[in-house]
Order: structure tokens, then C-alpha cells, then sequence
């Protein structure tokens, strides 16, 4: 029987090789993606209810014959298939998808970097033209994958920042292969790692702010022997952060002709507190934590010279972080 379909667009490519390497166990990024293809690509009206063993052969066709060639280069699938022993508990359904003959390589070859901008799709596009081996490339190309530690915290802000802060103190997170995944507020954590810990085998390092003292009692109990709690001693994360950062930051974004000085922070408030006292002072709006951290990530890789970041607390956390 003649299987019907259409072809994947060229310009599709680096939506599907984006959504098969993410970091999720592969029973559930595969899964998106099998799906989608074979709504929006196979045309048997027939096509509800599959088992898993036809979706595959559907999709293995349909993905392989949208290239323009095939090059008989299975070495990145076998990479995504050790991986998932590295990073993941075990899951039939995930040796499954993994074991298909999809010819990720070719699928690559047929994609510009230059159209590139997710980690994981440059690290695929990297070791696709590359024989060093993984380490060596993570560590020449910033790359991140593979990732050997998962530092979970609380929001974007950390999320932002926390890369950036750690290679004036001489730690790239992408070279060592540290992946900063964000909670969504203190509140989330424990539940988070919880959900976690289910099926990610990799060591957590959790930093939290200073008040999270019962969030870290509420994980203490499901604490694994090789993941870690840091609560920030200074208070929340916005703390860490020196002054003089914090005003040439504003200055520089605001362009600000009055200047912010040191007055204009008050010891007894938190940094948070501060700059939304600071904000309303010079009429910048309401204070956005996420949009500062952005802002502040850009100040702090364009204008910053190390020696002028020093924080004692921060290379503690390095230390901790192992």
C-alpha cells in the first residue's frame, strides 16, 4: 500500500530538530513531535488511534524523504540514545522513539547555522560536523550539551543573570554543561524537584532566597545525596548584586541626567525594594524585575570589567556548586 503524504518544508526543519532535542525525556518530546507531523503531514484519513509502531514507520518515511539527500549517518541519533541514559530514568516508550531511523544528520546538513538560535540545535549542528569528542566541543563552543548539572532556582530573574554573573568569576555554566532551569517563583520549587526527581537522574543544585526557609524544609525530606540547597544569605538574589552595578546599570539604560547616587538606597530596604523606590523617584515607570535582569545581563556583558564585581557570597556559591 502507497503511503500518502506531503513533504516537511525545508523552513520546518529547525522547528523538529529544535523539539528532539530538548531537554525532556524523549517519550515526551518525540512524542510532540511524531504527532505533529503526522497531523500536519500524512494524509490517510485513517491516521487517529496509531500504535506506536506504525506512528513510527509513518514518520520515519515522511521525515526522510522531505530531505534532499540521505547520508546513512545514524552517529547523532546514537548520541541522543546514550544521552537519554545519562540524563533520564528508564522508559521503554523513550527507547522506542529513540530507536527510529530518522536521518537526523542529513535533516542537519540541510539547515544554515546562520538560521540557528536554540542551544540544543547548535550543539546538534556542532556535532554534526565535528569528531572531537562531546566534552572538548561543549568546552571550545560554549555549547552546554551535554549537561552533567541542573541548578534549579526561583524565577526568570536568576534565570537572566546567573551565566552572566559567574563568568566574571571565571565560570562559564555553558562550558561545564550547567543547565539553569527556572521554578517559576519560590512558591514552585519544591514542586518542581519533586516532578524532577521522577525522572531526571542528573545532580540539582536548588538556590533559593534567603525567606525559602520552609520551602527547603518541604524538599529536605526528597533531598537526593547528590543534589544541594543554598539559600542566599544576603536575601533575595537582586542582593547579590553590588550598588554601584545596580546605579550604572539604571544610569546607563535611562540615560538618566540627575544621576542615581549610593543616597538614594536605604540600608534598611531589600535591593528589590530599593530600585522600585529609585524607579518611581526619577519617574521610570513600575519597576520589572524580569525586563531588569535583561537589562542589567546587557550592561553586565557590555560595559563591566570584572575586577569591579565583588562579592564574596557569589564565590561562595561557585565553591558550592562543585
Amino acid at each position: 500500500m502507497i503511503m500518502k503524504f506531503k513533504r516537511i518544508p525545508r523552513e520546518y526543519f529547525t522547528t523538529i530538530l529544535d523539539r528532539l532535542s530538548r531537554f525532556e525525556p524523549a517519550y515526551i518530546r518525540y512524542s510532540r513531535v511524531f504527532e505533529d507531523i503526522i497531523n500536519k503531514f500524512y494524509l490517510d484519513n485513517k491516521s487517529r488511534n496509531l500504535d506506536l509502531k506504525t506512528k513510527i514507520k509513518i514518520v520515519e518515511e515522511i521525515f526522510n524523504s522531505s530531505l534532499i539527500s540521505y547520508n546513512n549517518d545514524f552517529k547523532i541519533n546514537s548520541v541522543l540514545f546514550n544521552l537519554e541514559d545519562t540524563y533520564f530514568a528508564s522508559n521503554e516508550i523513550s527507547y522506542q522513539y529513540l530507536s527510529s531511523r530518522l536521518n537526523i544528520s542529513s535533516m542537519l546538513n540541510e539547515i544554515d547555522e546562520s538560521q540557528i538560535n536554540a542551544k540544543n540545535l547548535f550543539w546538534l549542528k556542532k556535532i554534526n560536523s565535528n569528531h572531537d569528542n562531546l566534552i572538548k566541543l561543549r568546552n571550545k563552543y560554549s555549547l552546554l550539551y551535554p549537561i552533567e548539572k541542573i541548578i534549579l532556582c526561583e524565577g526568570q530573574t536568576e534565570f537572566t543573570l546567573l551565566n552572566a554573573i559567574f563568568k566574571l568569576f571565571n565560570v562559564d555554566l555553558n562550558k561545564i554543561g550547567i543547565l539553569v532551569i527556572p521554578a517559576g517563583g519560590k512558591n514552585q520549587v519544591a514542586r518542581k524537584y519533586y516532578s524532577m526527581i521522577e525522572y531526571v537522574k542528573l545532580p540539582f543544585f536548588i538556590l533559593l532566597d534567603k525567606d525559602a526557609s520552609q520551602i527547603e524544609n518541604i524538599i529536605k525530606p526528597k533531598l537526593r545525596n547528590n543534589d544541594f540547597i543554598y539559600l542566599i544569605k544576603s536575601g533575595e538574589f537582586e542582593d547579590l548584586i553590588p550598588k554601584k552595578i545596580l546605579l550604572g546599570t539604571i544610569n546607563y539604560i535611562h540615560k538618566n541626567d540627575l544621576n542615581c547616587n549610593f543616597d538614594d538606597f536605604n540600608t534598611e530596604c531589600t535591593m528589590v525594594e530599593n530600585l522600585e523606590n529609585i524607579y518611581k523617584k526619577y519617574g521610570f515607570g513600575e519597576f520589572k524585575k524580569a525586563q531588569f535582569a535583561l537589562q542589567l545581563k546587557g550592561f553586565i556583558e557590555d560595559n563591566l570589567p570584572k575586577q569591579d564585581f565583588i562579592n564574596t557570597e557569589i564565590e561562595t556559591i561557585v565553591k558550592n556548586l562543585g
